[in-house]
């Protein structure tokens, strides 16, 4: 009730969801984004993660190198774009009893991907979200640039016994926090990456055998944990930079606004062609509720597909 008069939670918060302006950060110097990485966990992901490829190389076009980051081998990604390598990870994985074994993999594979590119200015993107503009960030370390979300990912731990949540949780305030980063297209730079990829799977696979598998495994739990814990700046960019296309626009015929630098989701992937083929084509998605009926699924859910 009184944990704004705490001298931890006035520092945090005074260190989140800080403003981006360019012109300052120009100033002060930094990286610009030279990679672009894109973590794919299962072949039914493959087809949208080398739509996402193609939307960075196509309009993107300063972006070095983009970086596919999967389970599956190279011969799952036909015909690569420009500047595009696959990486093919291996990760432990669940016990067989539990339920979300491909989520917690991907979360792994994931939390993995950032260390795969090879440049100093690195940006993750999920594997439905597509670039459609070059991102114009400049990255200074032990800061991560993102979009933020409302909703308190503490509520995640709604229900389990105080002796079984892990004590980084007890004492952490981003994860107690409305607004909190989204962990869709997140930005650093390499330095910061090497520093925050660690703890994050930790605090990932320390979390998770804590927890019943009646729901889906999250990144963005641990992931306000770790920022708290490393003392990591979190900038926000704006809704243009992570805009939600089913949210916005889906269930009826709309152009994508020319201010979106990131599209997240979207669905059907054919409407991403018409785009491919005319930007200013009118799109017709799904509504937003189809996302969360299609990609939280439990493994048996998804064989019976």
């Amino acid at each position: 009730m009184f944990e704004f008069l705490s001298s931890k939670y006035r520092y945090i918060t005074s260190r989140h969801n800080i403003p981006y302006h360019h012109q300052h950060a120009i100033t002060d110097g930094g990286n610009a984004v030279t990679s672009v990485v894109i973590p794919c966990t299962g072949e039914d992901y493959c087809e949208e993660a080398l739509l996402s490829a193609t939307f960075a190389a196509r309009f993107a076009p300063a972006i070095q190198e983009i970086v596919i980051v999967t389970d599956q081998g190279p011969n799952k990604f036909p015909s690569l774009p420009p500047k595009t390598r696959v990486v093919t990870l291996r990760v432990d994985t669940r016990e067989e009893p539990y339920q979300y074994k491909q989520i917690y993999r991907s979360r792994l594979i994931k939390m993995q991907a950032p260390l795969q590119a090879l440049t100093d200015g690195i940006l993750m993107i999920d594997s439905d979200l597509n670039l459609l503009q070059m991102p114009e960030i400049c990255l200074r370390d032990n800061h991560i640039y993102a979009s933020f979300r409302q909703g308190k990912m503490i509520n995640k731990l709604d229900g389990v016994p105080k002796s079984r949540i892990p004590a980084y949780y007890r004492d952490a305030v981003r994860p107690q926090l409305v607004d909190h980063v989204n962990g869709a297209f997140l930005a650093a730079t390499r330095k910061t990456w090497q520093l925050m990829c660690p703890v994050w799977i930790a605090f990932f696979i320390d979390t998770w055998s804590q927890m019943a598998d009646d729901q889906p495994p999250t990144d963005q739990l641990p992931l306000g944990a770790m920022l708290d814990t490393l003392d990591i700046r979190t900038v926000n960019l704006g809704d243009w930079m992570n805009w939600p296309v089913s949210k916005k626009i889906g269930g009826h015929p709309a152009v994508i606004p020319s201010q979106v630098v990131g599209a997240h989701g979207g669905f059907p992937l054919s409407e991403w062609q018409k785009y491919l083929a005319s930007p200013r084509a009118p799109l017709l998605f799904k509504a937003q509720d189809y996302t969360r009926k299609v990609r939280y699924l439990t493994d048996k859910e998804k064989l019976s597909q």
